[in-house]
């Protein structure tokens, strides 16, 4: 019985056996190598042989739904191309690979990947794995194009939660391109999630990023932080490949856009600095410049301006780091971010959502950045719209109260349609670039007006000024007002 459940244990990987042992108090077992795990954990464990075959199951089940996870950067980058598609032979490349997949959906399945995917060749070949995570993603590009139906003819190895974590990959590319729209961005469960296990998930928690998310902590701290910043309104670059930056944030609504590259960077103990580092600051240079500004074109090369590292905490002595980093890349600002100061921004920010890009990069220009910068940070903004609604009102007095003054009677203040557009030009001017941004059809030669939705909350207060200043003026007026109108005066005229 007990080499029955040595050679379920060998199934395992290393990590695994020793989760398995703390979880049953088993003790002394960092001795020894995954073999010798596997025997010892047969021998001094409790578990019957249909408990292990279900603990066996489980785990490959949840590590087949991170690889279906681990290709959702190529469906979602489009990298995936279908050369042919027949029954027999399924020929397709992702990025520079090639795979082949020989009699899909029958027990004659089988398939290959070009020689340079090392999961397959150390994995996959050695009967560790039964697909590498190339393999999902050509499965996905084929739904995608209407040439798989997934209930008829059903992907090897691709069931459960496997099937699960692709379709979520797969409802995430028709929204990204349009073929279907979100009825729901889901915010309320995303926040939720956020604040349960973010700070977890941060301290390297692999059970729980295991069984609940079905990929490494690793992986599931990078895509909440990607959520953090989406939820803040950002647009987001998520790279879910293992080497460069984690995340680009974009800060496409200032003024002037700006690019932050992001490193997440977990920590187990709780707290992350550089000692485990020997050079930190030529790498995360080479994720600033080479990986990323180096890449772009033109003015989108100015963008990037800040680097930020987010971790669940740092010590004070990591901001000595700054200067030195600003001097090697040329001006781009370093800053430090905890987990705890990032989720305590994002929940200021979904209760009052009055934070614009162009006020928010203030952050980025931080050393380590605090609750109490977040504080700062949302007065600022209330000052800021509050002026905007000053400036606003002012305006709009100012323009009716000239038209007031020679086109009001008893009745009625009277507006042309060219006075009209100028007081609406007018306030535009005041939230541009803030809240809008104006510009010219290339085509037509007529202006154009980009409303930014996110700001919803801003325009309703800069609105709402707005509309109270106008109903002030009417009443003003109708208190004011005993000049007769053209009605009276046409009456008057009849009767003399």
């Amino acid at each position: 019985m007990s080499s029955k459940k040595q050679e379920l244990l060998k199934t395992l990987t290393m990590k695994e056996l020793k989760e398995v042992c703390k979880n049953n108090g088993l003790k002394g077992y960092s001795q020894y190598k995954r073999n010798e795990l596997a025997k010892f954990v047969a021998e001094n464990t409790n578990l019957s042989i249909k408990q292990i075959e279900n603990l066996v199951n489980k785990l490959q089940e949840d590590k087949m739904a991170t690889k279906v996870k681990d290709s959702g950067d190529f469906i979602l980058r489009k990298a995936v191309k279908i050369e042919s598609n027949d029954p027999e032979l399924i020929i397709a490349s992702v990025d520079s690979l090639k795979l082949k997949i020989y009699n899909l959906g029958t027990p004659e399945f089988s398939y290959l990947c070009d020689g340079k995917c090392k999961d397959y060749i150390y994995r996959v070949k050695q009967g560790q794995s039964p697909f590498c995570k190339h393999y999902p993603a050509v499965i996905a590009e084929l739904i995608l194009q209407g040439k798989l139906d997934p209930s008829v003819t059903i992907p090897n190895h691709i069931s459960g939660k496997s099937m699960d974590a692709l379709n979520e990959i797969l409802e995430k590319r028709k929204k990204e391109d349009g073929a279907i729209i979100s009825e729901d961005r889901n915010i309320e469960n995303t926040l939720k999630s956020l604040k349960e296990d973010l700070m977890e998930i941060s301290c390297k928690n692999s059970v729980l990023a295991r069984e609940k998310y079905h990929e490494t902590p690793e992986k599931v701290f990078k895509t909440m932080i990607d959520d953090s910043f989406q939820l803040l309104e950002y647009e987001t670059i998520l790279n879910r490949r293992n080497e460069g930056w984690d995340l680009l944030v974009l800060g496409t609504y200032a003024p002037k856009p700006y690019i932050a590259v992001v490193d997440c960077k977990p920590a187990s103990l709780g707290t992350y600095n550089f000692r485990n580092n020997s050079n930190p600051m030529i790498t995360l240079k080479s994720y600033c410049t080479d990986m990323c500004k180096e890449q772009l074109m033109g003015v989108y090369k100015d963008y990037v301006k800040y680097m930020v590292i987010v971790a669940p905490d740092f010590p004070e002595e990591i901001t000595q780091f700054v200067p030195q980093f600003t001097q090697i890349t040329g001006g781009i600002k370093l800053s430090f971010l905890p987990v705890s100061t990032l989720l305590y921004l994002v929940e200021c920010y979904r209760e009052n959502p009055i934070l614009t890009h162009y006020n928010s990069e203030t952050l980025f220009k931080k050393d380590i950045i605090t609750k109490e910068d977040v504080d700062e940070l949302f007065k600022v903004s209330e000052e800021h719209i509050a002026e905007l609604c000053t400036t606003a009102r002012s305006v709009l007095r100012s323009r009716m109260t000239e038209i007031c003054q020679h086109h009001t009677d008893a009745c009625y203040i009277k507006l042309d349609e060219v006075f009209l557009q100028q007081i609406i030009e007018e306030v535009i001017s005041i939230l541009n670039p803030h809240l809008l941004k104006q510009g010219v059809n290339g085509t037509t030669g007529i202006k154009t007006f980009s409303l930014n939705h996110d700001y919803y909350l801003l325009w309703e207060k800069v609105l709402n000024a707005l509309t109270e200043e106008f109903a002030n003026i009417l009443k003003e007026q109708s208190l004011l007002q005993i000049k007769r109108s053209d009605l009276k005066e046409d009456i008057i005229k009849y009767l003399e």
